[in-house]
């Protein structure tokens, strides 16, 4: 089972992420993770900094057994990557380089990392 969790009134809580249920309260988070963890739920992702990841409407991440990036439901995140500096998530967009030039990147919301771009630098301007 997929779960998250929640600070609410001074109080920590383990919630299904499907349905929003709650499963247990704790007076801390790593009460709430070892708990979780015993009991085998699968938690969210976890950037560097330790918080969980969320995607731009702040439901929670996870990671399946192959490395694939869902919502707690299943539902698939394309177009998504685990940004390689914080570990949030970075969406594929269009950006403008140093000289304007319209490019294909991922950006990092938390963290503001730009990575594989398309086209590379090298390519941009040249001709066939």
């Amino acid at each position: 089972m997929r779960v998250y969790i929640k600070e609410a009134e001074g109080k920590v809580q383990l919630l299904n992420a499907v349905t929003g249920e709650k499963i247990s309260e704790f007076s801390d988070i790593s009460e709430a993770v070892r708990y979780a963890v015993k009991n085998k739920y699968q938690l969210p992702l976890r950037a560097v900094d330790g918080e969980f990841v969320v995607d731009k409407q702040g439901n929670p991440v996870y990671i399946d057994e192959k490395g694939i990036l869902e919502l707690a439901d299943g539902t698939l995140l394309e177009g998504c990557r685990i940004c390689p500096k914080c570990g949030w998530i970075a969406y594929w967009e269009e950006v403008l380089d140093e000289d304007k030039e319209p490019r294909e990147c991922y950006v990092c919301p938390h963290c503001g990392y730009v990575f594989e771009c398309t086209p590379e630098r090298e390519d941009i301007g040249e001709g066939d």
